[in-house]
């Protein structure tokens, strides 16, 4: 193995395990961000508006399957669920996707 592709695994295994670290710190839920500013639960299909809950960014990676660096967000609903969300750009609450 070169050291080409041993640093590629330790990136995604680097996103990998932060990851896995915020789901055992009670982050259990995913999310993806469906448009016109909503964000999608994808355990339970609830649909969330970014200005109901409470978004921080938390750390960066690189993602070898695209070929970019993914930002790694925590989503606070409010209502108990609370998850991550992992995006090609900084997420916040105000902003959106810059």
């Amino acid at each position: 193995m070169n050291s080409l592709d041993k640093n590629t695994r330790k990136l995604n295994s680097l996103l990998t395990k932060r990851v896995i670290e915020l789901h055992s710190k009670g982050y259990d839920y995913d999310f993806l961000l469906s448009g016109n500013q909503h964000l999608l639960c994808l355990q339970n299909n609830t649909d969330f508006k970014v200005t109901d809950v409470n978004i921080n960014i938390i750390d960066q990676g690189y993602d070898q399957l695209s070929g970019s660096y993914k930002y790694v967000h925590t989503i606070d609903t409010g209502n108990g669920e609370r998850g991550v969300l992992i995006a090609e750009g900084i997420f916040t609450n105000e902003m959106g996707v810059y």
